[in-house]
């Protein structure tokens, strides 16, 4: 398949947080310019969806009695508009195209993307591949271990999960390797809606939670990570900290330590990386394969606008900056790929701006890590959430997690489609979740 020449391409790939966020903040000036017949943006992506992420764990743990009960056999059909959004849709009439499509290898020098089906020429692209979950060459982690990355792997998990809930017989080991804000909002997640009574200790399912690291949540505030370790133990989730997983068997994970553990399920949380196409780029990257951007650190050449190379920005996973303070990664996180895939918009708009003459200089729009708010929720009604200097934990940080949730679909979406999706997931899963 090849792909007009007549325009000037403004390609990003991946139609993730950041990637969707740069497309239509593109697009958007593209068409409000009158530059629709110079330049097309265009979005690729081997996916037809956008996943919302951050509620991949309501539908790995949402109960059959949330649903009305002539729906209860269609489950997966229920739950996947709440969280998987055709970009097609979400795309229409703003000004940008979308291909489905994977990207095989890019051409710099050339300024070419190779797909599977053809090539794209570009004048500017926004890098925006995201991750892809990373065993770290653990034997047995990937044949054992549930990711949790998609909606078919929400999925999984529930219909391994679901059988044994209501069974009552026995104790069920659920084993969670990896205790960032996925593996805790997973681990108490399962604790509510595995129990027919909050902290019930006849409770069928056990919850075991392993970090590598000294604490749980630990890019985040210490305040977070000790009201969210209070909630877990209440629930009572078992945690282990500073224990590597070092070998996974059908039932049993092996620690560094020497310990092992015992389980039913398992579930992998426990770290994700670029994606392989970063490797052959000549660029400079970070342990994980993410592409290296400066913010403040003399050490690294790229520049902290998001360019990496030419008119090629960098955007969310895909792209590692460093806070200059804390001299720490940016966290694998949508606020941050959303922050960033703006930057690059603005940058990419201030160069054409100036390329067409509406402007007589280029002003640059430089990323820092900022202190962004961030919510965690730990089981049932209840959320830990960082604004600013303040933490607040309970059902007042929940209440706050639905109010994040409903503006960023307000950012992607008409807002009565934003509106009518939002509701929809908050009546099911106020449901599914209990006040504790």
């Amino acid at each position: 398949m090849e792909f007009p020449e007549y325009k000037k391409n403004i390609v990003v790939l991946g139609g993730g947080f950041g990637g969707l966020q740069a497309a239509l903040r593109l697009g958007k000036f593209i068409r409000r310019a009158g530059l629709g017949g110079k330049y097309s943006v265009v979005l690729v992506d081997k996916h037809p969806r956008h996943i919302f992420t951050p509620l991949l764990y309501e539908v790995a743990t949402t109960s059959e009695a949330s649903l009305p009960a002539g729906k209860r056999n269609t489950i997966a059909h229920e739950l996947e508009p709440l969280v998987a959004y055709p970009l097609k849709e979400l795309l229409e009439s703003s000004g940008v195209e979308f291909h489905l499509d994977e990207v095989r290898r890019l051409d710099i020098l050339e300024g070419v993307a190779h797909l599977k089906t053809g090539k794209l020429d570009y004048e500017y692209l926004v890098i925006a591949l995201g991750s892809e979950t990373n065993y770290f060459d653990i034997p047995g982690l990937a044949a054992h271990g549930l990711p949790l990355k998609t909606f078919e792997d929400a999925l999984a998990i529930r219909e391994r999960l679901d059988p044994r809930v209501g069974e009552n017989k026995g104790l069920t080991r659920v084993v969670i390797g990896g205790a960032g804000s996925t593996g805790v909002e997973l681990a108490g997640e399962i604790r509510e809606w595995s129990c027919a009574r909050p902290y019930t200790k006849t409770c069928n399912i056990h919850v075991t939670l392993v970090e590598s690291g000294h604490n749980i949540l630990g890019a985040m505030d210490a305040r977070v990570q000790a009201k969210a370790t209070a909630r877990l133990k209440k629930l009572r989730v078992q945690i282990f900290t500073e224990e590597r997983v070092v070998r996974v068997d059908t039932r049993e994970i092996h620690l560094k330590s020497g310990e092992h553990i015992l389980h039913d399920i398992f579930i992998w949380t426990g770290g994700v990386r670029a994606v392989p196409l970063t490797e052959e780029l000549p660029m400079k990257r970070e342990g994980k394969g993410r592409i290296e951007i400066t913010s403040g650190m003399e050490c690294l050449p790229i520049g902290e606008d998001l360019r990496v190379a030419g008119n090629i920005y960098a955007v969310g996973d895909i792209a590692c900056l460093y806070d200059p303070e804390t001299k720490q990664p940016s966290p694998w996180m949508a606020r941050p790929a959303m922050m960033g895939a703006r930057c690059a918009a603005k940058n990419i708009i201030e160069r054409i701006k100036f390329a067409e003459g509406i402007s007589r200089a280029i002003k640059t729009h430089t990323y820092r890590v900022p202190d962004y708010p961030y919510i965690v929720p730990v089981g049932g009604k209840y959320a830990v959430a960082k604004i600013g200097p303040f933490v607040i934990s309970g059902f007042l940080a929940w209440v706050f997690k639905g109010i994040v949730e409903l503006n960023y679909f307000l950012s992607i979406m008409p807002w009565w489609r934003a509106l009518s999706v939002w509701l929809r997931g908050f009546l099911l899963f106020i449901k599914n979740d209990r006040m504790g």
